[in-house]
């Protein structure tokens, strides 16, 4: 992993940083990804922006909230709530 500071600036009395955040996917998926992880994250990689809905309808609503929530807390992905869904996509 390798992290860039773009800019930085400072915001009452706040440090406010600009990261660009560079992580090797085969690194990632060789070490912390289960198989079930890697094929829904491949899944919204191939979309680039997906609802949680969508996720839901082709892996399973329970199966894909919980990894979904697993890959938000490992950082891969970032999710937003939309009306009574999220719109999830790759950070």
């Amino acid at each position: 992993m390798r992290v860039h500071i773009l800019r930085a600036s400072c915001e009452e009395g706040k440090v406010v940083l600009l990261l660009r955040l560079e992580v090797n996917l085969d690194q990632v998926y060789n070490e912390r990804l289960t198989d079930s992880e890697r094929e829904i994250l491949e899944f919204i990689i191939q979309k680039g922006e997906v609802t949680q809905k969508e996720v839901g309808e082709r892996f399973g609503k329970v199966k894909a909230c919980r990894i979904i929530q697993t890959l938000e807390k490992k950082g891969l992905i970032e999710r937003k709530k939309n009306g009574k869904t999220y719109v999830v996509k790759t950070v």
